[in-house]
């Protein structure tokens, strides 16, 4: 009986896992000893690259062969001990064959996201062909397995991770147990489209470059193939969970430092505080269920009390993520505040243009998108809402971790609309100024394409207390890149932070510090841009 694809596959990658591993056992491949190539492999058992990978990578997974960037695989010190296995026979069992479900759930839903975001150009088109090449099978009635597994290859390629690469490549081995038993779809065109849906929800969006998008299209493709295959609940997660799960954890955050202590240098007329927040009475103003935070109330009164201490005579009050699109909170506190503030919004598809412009009538001039915490939004949304708010002449402004933005140029160096940065990118300070993400920021900031925000550093810093001294490279560097799109904010009253609550009037200082306490560039951060930006 001839074999099926799947099976003749399955087995010349194991034939070659287990020659590896006699060899290995019996000492004619030793601890540091380098492994065959790819290429001599392939030509020794007369196989794909592919079938190659995966041995290998089981091998990887078994704890037998390390990875040495640049120069092949090596057998690993650790020899035989502190292996990972899945057993095939136990796969028949539907009771192991959930488990291993379960374990791809958690893997491929976190590996789509991260590709979301990390992927380059060259990595979305071998995504693209991949998925190409999978429709091309289902039109043509060809084996569909391989496809799929070569389109999830691809994805596990485009995390940026060596971990979770090397242990997909390995899983999609036993993956193919799995698909195996969903050899029916072969023989039922309705099948064949739901799969190929499956699969395009999961590429456009990575396409998009969305990664909750990214996420729900491959948590929802696992749940469908686990039910093909008689596993219902999986997880015992009902098929509407994904758009919510982690709501229910939203921790309290701590209030604000009295300050009292005016900075040690005299603020211009007319300087601006470009970022804080103002939080209701919970009771009146509740928080949408969606958060990540439970912040305090922080009333505009108790801000224009700070506001007074450091000198500060404008500011912008930005719509915080606990409200979602409910901006009623911010746009009462711009009809009690005055001219003296602006407001920066959450709007959404069901915004009218009516309201809109009664917005832009009490002082709102942005709308901002919020991609680190639950609010709702998603990257998708940054091109269609540039156009929607262009005709008001509004900004949009992005809370985003720029490490993880892929293209970031491509992305926003076109947008019709002026684009803000909050919390100068918000990438982890251990990244160091060199990486791509930031230097993307940096020629963006040299053209005139954005603005950003020195602010938040206590949110990227890797130390507990000011000065942040390994924040301090990326805020002078900025600067440098370009004084007159910097903005400065205080980002009262400090929600949702790991360290220490800081004092202001030192994050004041520290701002003094970045700018070489030179009098000219205080001025233009403090008053001139802002009056260009938010028009006051």
């Amino acid at each position: 009986m001839k074999k099926s694809p799947a099976t003749s596959r399955r087995q010349l990658s194991e034939d070659i896992s287990r020659y590896l591993e006699t060899e290995i056992a019996q000492g004619r491949l030793k601890p540091g000893d380098r492994i065959p190539t790819e290429s001599q492999l392939t030509a020794m058992f007369e196989v794909s690259r592919n079938v190659v990978r995966e041995a290998v990578a089981r091998l990887k997974s078994d704890g037998l062969v390390e990875s040495h960037q640049g120069l092949g695989a090596f057998v690993s010190e650790r020899g035989l001990h502190n292996s990972f296995k899945i057993d095939h026979e136990e796969l028949k069992t539907l009771s192991k064959l959930r488990q291993l479900y379960e374990m791809r759930l958690d893997l491929e839903v976190s590996a789509a996201g991260m590709a979301a975001r990390r992927r380059t150009r060259s990595q979305l088109e071998a995504i693209q062909n991949a998925f190409l090449e999978l429709r091309e099978a289902l039109h043509l009635n060809q084996e569909l397995i391989e496809k799929s597994l070569a389109f999830k290859r691809a994805i596990a390629e485009a995390t940026a991770n060596e971990y979770f690469k090397n242990f997909i490549l390995f899983l999609t081995a036993h993956i193919f147990e799995v698909a195996a038993l969903e050899r029916r779809v072969e023989h039922s065109s309705t099948l064949k489209r739901t799969l190929l849906q499956e699969y395009q929800a999961i590429f456009d969006a990575i396409l998009l470059g969305d990664p909750d998008l990214a996420r729900r299209a491959t948590w929802q493709q696992v749940i469908n193939s686990a039910e093909r295959n008689g596993l219902q609940g999986l997880q015992g997660w009902e098929i509407t969970r994904m758009t919510s799960l982690g709501e229910t954890y939203a921790p309290p955050c701590p209030a604000p430092l009295p300050v009292s202590t005016p900075p040690s240098i005299t603020l211009p007329e007319g300087a601006c505080d470009c970022h804080f927040h103002i939080i209701g009475d919970s009771s009146v103003h509740p928080f949408t269920a969606h958060r990540s935070y439970t912040p305090p109330q922080a009333t505009l009164e108790s801000y224009k009390a700070l506001q007074q201490t450091l000198g500060l005579s404008r500011g912008v009050i930005v719509q915080p993520s606990v409200y979602g699109y409910d901006n009623s909170v911010l746009l009462e506190a711009l009809k009690e505040g005055g001219d003296n503030y602006r407001g920066v919004v959450v709007i959404s598809q069901q915004t009218s243009d009516e309201e809109l412009w009664r917005m832009h009538a009490l002082g709102v001039r942005g709308v901002r998108i919020n991609l680190l915490y639950k609010s709702g939004v998603e990257v998708s949304d940054v091109t269609s809402l540039a156009y929607r708010i262009a005709p008001l002449g509004w900004h949009l402004q992005l809370l985003v971790d720029i490490s993880e933005f892929a293209d970031l140029y491509d992305t926003l160096a076109y947008l019709p609309v002026e684009v803000v940065i909050d919390h100068m990118g918000h990438m982890p300070a251990s990244i160091g100024t060199a990486h791509h993400g930031f230097q993307a920021l940096l020629r963006l900031l040299q053209e005139n394409k954005v603005w950003v925000k020195l602010s938040g550093p206590y949110r990227f810093t890797n130390q507990d207390a000011t000065p942040y001294q390994d924040v301090a490279p990326y805020a002078t560097a900025l600067i440098e890149a370009n004084a007159s799109r910097m903005l400065w904010a205080t980002d009262w009253p400090h929600v949702c932070i790991r360290v220490p609550m800081p004092n202001d009037t030192t994050l004041l200082e520290d701002f003094f510090s970045w700018a070489n306490h030179d009098e000219k560039i205080i001025h233009q951060i403090l008053v001139d841009n802002p009056a260009r930006l938010y028009g006051f």
